[in-house]
């Protein structure tokens, strides 16, 4: 006899995906699982507005390839997202099903259909980054008289001496510094992977004189706080840090008017932009890859793209060109006149 109100397998495995299979058995970070919740979670309501199955309701039975390709299209319609969101939503359903298949093997030939859809196709965007000129200008502009120009100065410093993602860097505490040879920053990034970073004796002196002010050297106890903070010692977010960026970006700019600058600036450009500035110095991309805590040098092979036009553009401009451009082709051109004027 069926219990009235039980869970449905539905929600049990849901549950146990959310709150075991993720941070538990997987070790996902708190933010991608709050990514992953979200999709679940705009799929769930899509399913109450389209088919009218409420939440407590929905079995896996439910999960068809065809309710989520009408969800997909459903949200893009609305939302005129990127492909970028679409496809990262997609990601997130369909971790689920395969957690829900090792879960309820029946689940498998239904499962197997919403596996084979296929992710949107998203054009390349071109990387944002700094030439070192423009870096080298760009950490000079804060003011290292003020305290607040000095919070400024490490956390630039920082993120790009580190080639840390901005979350990495958000979540660094004092205790993840070593300020003494050799000096290193622990970084913990996707998957909850640490690895360990050397930093520049010159970065580590920048951090010095930073942690001095807010007097992270004389107290024992403030190991477990963030490294940087707000002056109330609020924890710092993505779109703070993004705006300290901008302002002395904005300022750099103004002021090198020679340099050239890229038309606009975010936290992960600076990421960018010491990955190419190694390759550029010749490191190995094995290297490069496991300094930026990637997991597959595919990943940072995109950096290699972006330094090999670079020399393409050097090489261009540097020598003349070989031959003499061809004349351009006009309708109403008289082919004789041009033949006569390509064998001339």
């Amino acid at each position: 006899m069926k219990v009235r109100n039980a869970p449905t397998n539905f929600a049990r495995c849901i549950t146990r995906f959310l709150t075991r299979n993720l941070p538990g058995e997987r070790n996902l970070s708190s933010q991608t699982i709050r990514s992953y919740s979200l999709a679940l979670k705009m799929y769930i309501g899509y399913l109450d507005s389209s088919a009218g199955i409420k939440p407590e309701r929905i079995e896996l039975k439910d999960i068809t390839a065809d309710s989520i390709k009408g969800f997909l299209a459903s949200m893009g319609d609305s939302e005129c997202i990127s492909p970028n969101t679409h496809n990262q939503r997609l990601s997130a359903l369909k971790s689920f099903v395969r957690y829900a298949i090792l879960e309820y093997p029946a689940f498998l030939q239904d499962g197997q259909r919403i596996l084979a859809i296929p992710s949107k196709r998203s054009s390349t965007h071109e990387i944002v980054y700094l030439e070192k000129e423009a870096m080298k200008a760009l950490l000079v502009v804060p003011d290292q008289t003020s305290v607040r120009g000095r919070r400024d100065l490490a956390i630039m410093a920082m993120l790009y001496d580190t080639g840390a993602r901005i979350q990495e860097l958000i979540g660094l505490k004092v205790k993840d510094v070593r300020l003494v040879k050799p000096e290193t920053a622990t970084l913990l990034g996707k998957g909850r992977k640490m690895r360990a970073v050397p930093i520049m004796t010159e970065t580590a002196g920048i951090v010095e004189s930073y942690m001095h002010d807010r007097g992270f050297l004389e107290q024992s106890a403030c190991g477990d706080l963030h490294l940087f903070s707000s002056t109330n010692r609020a924890q710092f977010t993505r779109p703070g840090i993004a705006r300290i960026l901008k302002r002395h970006f904005a300022i750099a700019k103004a002021a090198n008017p020679t340099i050239p600058f890229p038309k606009n600036i975010h936290p992960h450009a600076i990421r960018a932009s010491r990955a190419i500035h190694l390759l550029e110095s010749g490191v190995n991309i094995i290297a490069i890859r496991d300094f930026l805590g990637h997991t597959s040098v595919t990943t940072t092979q995109v950096y290699l793209r972006v330094n090999n036009k670079a020399k393409q553009d050097a090489i261009t401009q540097a020598y003349p060109p070989l031959t003499e451009a061809v004349p351009a082709w006009r309708e109403n051109s008289d082919l004789m006149a041009l033949l006569k004027k390509l064998c001339s």
